[in-house]
């Protein structure tokens, strides 16, 4: 069976801008792909796969789209002229259901959707994910649009941590990132000793998280990646493995546990470092000790430090593995710390000042924590810690508190950002009063200026003739009736 759907099909409702998204390309909601059906009324079963069209793909095993069809009335419609740059602009914020309707419109429509619905591939099942290598292995074109894409989820951490994905998966998985020339942004989201199918494909990323263990042929495979500028290592290091020093020049962002910094910092110029403490690691002073040495061995300079801990140590020693920080890396602008479980109490709190005093350029300040109850979420609707921070480190400019902003503003002090993107407006209206204001003055000046020529022309042009005021000469006679 062939859909075809109107031309002008398209619903408000169905258009969102996604360019808005973290990292602008993966925030596609999962559940919209499994929306992606077409079913024969007939037999209420997919097409057969010879009218299936090139999204097939990114659908669910129920998905037979068809092909997109030369339709007499959008011929005639002037938006089927509109030029391809045009089209872009407007499927750019078209859901991806949208997309793979307007596919089937036309052929005009079909090249512009299907190049945006390829261009971002999101986190997939396995057996979607399966159907989508398929897909890009069998029409290389349409693995050419793809810029960004999310492979694996949950439910493959389990599959390739317990060896239970078949051998032709990977050899799908090859096949089709081979064939991704313009690949920018890639999620390998595949425990284990998965690198050997990122080796010789001819993309260059920019930003990658990778789950596969960092072992010899995941460091061989960098060694190709010139251009990539922030990663994610979340996989296990196999021991003895290093990286040459003349590759990934172009790091400046990496997120890693302490080991894997070791390997990946020295002799490159890393500007932000996500130090990530999970088990089994923990804060602990002799551990930032250990990472501030293998950040000392970076080119930096070093501009951000971020800790994701578990916080089950006491107070004390949360705070005296802070109170490393300063002691290497005080010049630093941005610290922030995220607790992925415990708790930030009080004690933490109230114990930052003395710490925050020995930063000299720190302008930001981010502390996270997923315990609603603690001490952080109670104070993060005041301005208290903002302000008795900066008392002590004077060069803080911003304070984000378990989702709330606060920026220092030279003639309102700490202001919310919501705050601070309102003050324009309520300068404005000031603005407005004092101009009304203004004009009233000038209204009631010009009143009394008026007064005061009305009460001076008898002056100039003589006295009242009652009084018998006559003028000869320069002098002026005044005749009194008697």
């Amino acid at each position: 069976m062939v859909c075809v759907l109107t031309p002008l099909s398209l619903s408000a409702g169905d258009f969102s801008s996604q360019r808005g998204a973290p990292n602008g390309a993966l925030a596609t909601p999962h559940s919209t792909w499994h929306h992606l059906t077409c079913p024969d009324p007939v037999s209420n079963q997919p097409a057969p796969a010879a009218s299936q069209g090139p999204v097939q793909g990114l659908a669910n095993d129920d998905l037979s789209l068809g092909t997109s069809q030369s339709c007499p009335e959008t011929q005639t419609q002037p938006v089927s002229r509109l030029p391809v740059e045009v089209l872009d602009e407007i499927f750019s914020y078209a859901k991806p259901l949208t997309l793979a309707r307007v596919a089937l419109v036309c052929h005009s429509f079909e090249g512009v959707a299907t190049r945006l619905l390829y261009r971002h591939i999101p986190s997939l099942s396995l057996s979607l994910t399966t159907r989508c290598l398929e897909t890009l292995v069998s029409k290389p074109s349409l693995a050419a649009h793809t810029r960004t894409w999310e492979v694996g989820d949950t439910s493959f951490f389990d599959a390739s941590r317990k060896g239970l994905l078949p051998p032709t998966f990977f050899k799908l998985l090859q096949s089709a990132l081979h064939n991704m020339h313009r690949l920018t942004e890639l999620a390998f989201l595949l425990n284990g000793p998965t690198s050997h199918v990122l080796l010789g494909a001819p993309f260059k990323l920019t930003k990658l998280t990778a789950f596969c263990d960092f072992d010899a042929t995941f460091a061989s495979w960098l060694t190709e990646q010139t251009s990539l500028r922030a990663a994610i290592f979340c996989g296990n290091l196999t021991a003895g493995v290093t990286l040459p020093s003349d590759a990934l020049p172009s790091l400046r962002r990496v997120a890693a546990a302490p080991l894997t910094l070791a390997c990946v910092l020295p002799g490159r110029s890393i500007r932000e470092v996500e130090l990530c403490l999970v088990h089994p690691w923990t804060l602990s002073p002799d551990v930032l000790q250990t990472t501030i040495r293998v950040i000392a061995f970076s080119k930096g300079p070093l501009d951000s430090l971020k800790i994701i801990s578990h916080l089950a140590e006491p107070s004390e020693t949360v705070l005296s593995a802070l109170a490393v920080i300063p002691s290497s890396l005080n010049s630093i602008s941005k610290l922030e710390l995220h607790a992925v479980s415990g708790s930030i109490s009080d004690d933490i709190l109230s114990g930052l000042p003395p710490i925050l005093s020995r930063f000299t350029g720190l302008k930001s300040l981010t502390l996270f924590s997923k315990n609603k109850s603690d001490a952080l979420h109670a104070a993060a609707s005041t301005r208290t810690l903002a302000a008795t921070w900066h008392t002590t480190c004077a060069s803080l400019e911003s304070v984000t508190l378990a989702g709330a902003t606060y920026v220092h503003n030279r003639y309102y002090g700490w202001v919310t950002s919501r705050d601070l993107a309102e003050l324009p407006t309520a300068r404005g209206k000031s603005l407005q009063c004092r101009a009304a204001d203004l004009c009233k003055r000038e209204a009631s000046l010009d009143d009394e200026r008026r007064a005061v020529q009305d009460a001076r022309e008898p002056v100039h042009g003589g006295l009242a003739p009652e009084l018998g005021v006559q003028r000869e000469g320069g002098a002026s006679i005044v005749a009194i009736a008697a």
